[in-house]
């Protein structure tokens, strides 16, 4: 954790300084357009999770990380020998499988068996990698499950997760296109004249019917398409054209937007006190508060942070844990979200302006040592203020008035450390973005269980921190504010 140091600029630098910065901001702007847009990572959908791997290119060919791959699924132990990785892996409920590939070689094992690649294992900085063409063989061997892969839209499914769809036009005024699924679906919706797009991004959404043509006055067609790691349906119309949710989110309902009333001229009403009114007795109520836990991953992208080990970079070992983590709090009931579930670069300021808008029960930072032992909990080094004085918090002071909670937050996760007898300290320290975090926030640092560094990899010394820091929480769960959506 590094601090910055401020230094002042004489005048006379000031127009040279200013210019500078224009010509330097030029600059990166060409750049930055002339750049390639970034690799689109692989979205993975399976029972136990949905979550993103990257998607890098060696040779020509695009491979994904196979730690990576498998990690969300169950435990995971791996380790370079030489030019080879070897692997374990064991799945919830079932037995620990063995994988190996080499370096350079088309050729590995899983679970004693020979499998074939489409091109060649490759092992680079301590990690290894799988072509992506290959990934359905190794999985459906090492798992024993159907996996459907679109390499070119970047799309992986693991066993029965696909989500189909049928489509079906009612005439009427106006006519309804509906849209039914098996399960609830979240997709995002974006509108332009002639269009109506539905993308789905974590929900496992499959060709039902790719295309479809009406003879309508509005709605006249839908296509399904695969790319970019999500699904996305356009349905196109000759009118404007809205939707709407029905079914608990199980069905999508188009149909034309209504044309806007003529504006008519209202007399204005003469001012008079605002009456009281009471609303009726079986009117529903507005949804009540959520208790959701946000966790954030430290570091990611081209930001490794420490370096735990060789083959072990800061970035890596916290998403790990945030996993565990985020399986832990699932298993006692607590939502939770990732801000973070791939090698992904966000800034401090991004991390906190995520938090807040995310407006969770609890804000729980990641981050791992490679010196000391067991768990650092942090809390933020403010002045506490009253809960009053919320509404005017500065942005460097925002985790001033939530200080008192994030304490005892704290306070529960250590008790939860110590019965598991697991070393850890409790200490405050002027972290960013915790700082910012308007919530209730702690900071855990993961240093390794004893003097053997790399044990910090180890699943079952990450699985006891996870279970200690979830029923930290739990414990805290009616004592601290819920926040509404």
């Amino acid at each position: 954790m590094s601090g910055s140091r401020r230094r002042s600029i004489p005048w006379s630098g000031v127009a040279l300084t200013l210019a500078c910065t224009a010509v330097a901001y030029w600059q990166w702007h060409v750049s930055v357009l002339a750049q390639p847009a970034a690799p689109v990572p692989l979205s993975v959908y399976a029972r136990q999770a949905y979550y993103t791997t990257p998607v890098l290119n060696f040779n020509g060919q695009s491979y994904v990380g196979l730690v990576e791959l498998l990690e969300p699924l169950g435990t995971v132990d791996a380790r370079i020998d030489g030019k080879k990785l070897k692997l374990k892996f064991g799945a919830p409920g079932s037995k620990e499988i063995e994988l190996q590939f080499q370096d350079n070689q088309e050729k590995g094992k899983v679970k004693g068996s020979n499998i074939q690649l489409a091109a060649s294992f490759v092992v680079q900085n301590g990690r290894g990698y799988i072509p992506l063409s290959g990934v359905s063989d190794v999985l459906a061997h090492a798992l024993g499950l159907p996996i459907r892969l679109n390499a070119a839209a970047q799309r992986l499914f693991i066993g029965d997760v696909g989500e189909r769809f049928t489509m079906e036009l009612r005439p009427g005024i106006p006519s309804k296109l509906f849209v039914s699924f098996d399960s609830p679906v979240n997709p995002t919706v974006a509108t332009e004249p002639g269009h109506i797009r539905f993308t789905f991004r974590k929900d496992p959404v499959l060709p039902g019917v790719e295309h479809a043509n009406y003879n309508d006055s509005v709605i006249t067609g839908a296509r399904f398409t695969e790319h970019d790691g999500v699904g996305e349906l356009d349905i196109r119309g000759n009118a404007p054209m809205m939707a709407n949710f029905a079914d608990a989110g199980r069905t999508i309902v188009i149909s034309g937007a209504p044309a806007p009333p003529p504006e008519v001229a209202q007399p204005i009403p003469p001012p008079s006190l605002p009456a009281a009114v009471e609303p009726p007795a079986n009117q529903p109520r507005p949804a009540g508060p959520r208790f959701l836990v946000l966790i954030d991953p430290a570091h990611g992208g081209e930001d490794n942070g420490a370096a735990i080990a060789p083959d072990a970079p800061e970035k890596d070992v916290v998403l790990s844990l945030a996993r565990r983590l985020q399986r832990e709090l699932t298993n006692k009931g607590i939502a939770s979200s990732l801000m973070r579930n791939s090698d992904t670069a966000i800034s401090l300021e991004q991390r906190a302006v995520t938090a807040n808008a995310a407006r969770p029960a609890l804000y729980v930072a990641l981050h791992a040592a490679n010196s000391g032992h067991g768990v650092h909990v942090f809390t933020a080094m403010v002045d506490a203020i009253s809960a009053s004085s919320r509404d005017f918090l500065p942005w460097d002071n925002a985790q001033s008035a939530y200080l008192e909670s994030s304490m005892a937050v704290a306070g529960s996760v250590a008790a939860e450390l110590e019965a598991r007898k697991l070393p850890n300290i409790v200490l405050t320290a002027p972290l960013r973005p915790m700082s910012n975090i308007a919530a209730p926030a702690i900071a855990l640092e993961m240093a390794p269980p004893g003097e053997n560094v790399t044990d910090i990899w180890k699943p079952a010394y990450q699985e006891q921190i996870a279970q200690s820091v979830a029923a930290g929480i739990a414990a805290m769960r009616g004592k601290i504010s819920e926040v509404r959506p």
